[in-house]
C-alpha cells in the first residue's frame, strides 16, 4: 500500500511539472504578436520643435505604425493640436507602405510650451503618440502685433495691402500721408475707422475670428479697385 502510494505522488508530481513546462513554454517562446499594431515616433520625428506663434514648424511630425516587426500601409491616421490658432495639415493621414503618417504643425498664438498627438484609428500600442513644441514671438501670450501703413506718396495705397494673421491678432493701421480711412466691405466685416482723416493717426482692431476681410478707403477706391486691402485671419 505505501509503495502504490508513492508512486501515486510521483506520477502527480511529473504530472504538475510537465504543465508548468508547457506555459512556460507558451508565454516566453513567441515575441512580439505577429498581428497586433503598435505605433511610435519615426526620427526624425519633429518632437520637441521651437518655432514662432502662429507659424508652421520648420520640420513635420512622424510616426510609423507598424504589425508586430512589419509596416503597416493604409492605417488612418487622426492628428490633432490644441490651443487657439493651432492646427494640423492633414488632420487626418494614411500611412504608406513605409507605414510612415506625417503632418505640418501650424502653432497656436499663444507663446509657451504647445502639445499635438497622433491616434490610430481602431486602436495601436503607444496610440495616441505624443509631440511638444515651443512657441515664442507673442505678445502678452497673443500674436505678434502686424502694422498696415497708409500712404499717398507715389500713390494712394495700404501698404501691405495684404496680410495673412492668426486669430488674435492685432492690427493697427498707421496713417504715414496723405487723408484716408478704413472702410470694411463684404461678410465677414470689422468695425472701420469712420470718416476719413490726415495723417498723422491711427486705427487699430483685434480680429479674432477666422476669414477674409476685405476693405477700402473711401477717398482713393472701392470694394473693387484702387486702394484697398484683404486680411486673412487663419
Amino acid at each position: 500500500m505505501i509503495r502504490a502510494n508513492g508512486r501515486l505522488e510521483t506520477t502527480a508530481v511529473l504530472l504538475l511539472a510537465a504543465a508548468l513546462a508547457g506555459c512556460g513554454g507558451s508565454s516566453g517562446g513567441g515575441g512580439p504578436d505577429p498581428v497586433a499594431l503598435s505605433a511610435s515616433v519615426s526620427e526624425p520625428s519633429g518632437n520637441g520643435q521651437s518655432g514662432s506663434t502662429g507659424q508652421d514648424l520648420a520640420s513635420p511630425l512622424r510616426i510609423v505604425v507598424l504589425r508586430g516587426a512589419s509596416p503597416e500601409a493604409g492605417a488612418v491616421v487622426t492628428w490633432s493640436t490644441t490651443g487657439a490658432g493651432a492646427s494640423m495639415i492633414p488632420n487626418i493621414d494614411t500611412t504608406g507602405a513605409d507605414g510612415i503618417s506625417t503632418s505640418i504643425w501650424h502653432l497656436g498664438t499663444s507663446s509657451g510650451s504647445q502639445s499635438a498627438q497622433a491616434a490610430v484609428a481602431g486602436g495601436a500600442d503607444g496610440s495616441p503618440v505624443r509631440f511638444t513644441a515651443s512657441a515664442s514671438g507673442g505678445t502678452g501670450g497673443g500674436p505678434s502685433p502686424v502694422e498696415i501703413q497708409l500712404r499717398s506718396d507715389g500713390s494712394d495705397r495700404f501698404e501691405p495691402a495684404s496680410v495673412t494673421i492668426p486669430a488674435g491678432t492685432t492690427v493697427t493701421w498707421t496713417w504715414v500721408s496723405g487723408f484716408h480711412n478704413v472702410m470694411p466691405t463684404g461678410s465677414p466685416a470689422f468695425t472701420g475707422s469712420g470718416t476719413p482723416v490726415s495723417a498723422p493717426s491711427t486705427f487699430t482692431q483685434t480680429f479674432s475670428t477666422p476669414g477674409t476681410y476685405l476693405y477700402f478707403c473711401v477717398v482713393h477706391g472701392t470694394p473693387s479697385s484702387g486702394m484697398r486691402g484683404t486680411i486673412v485671419v487663419q
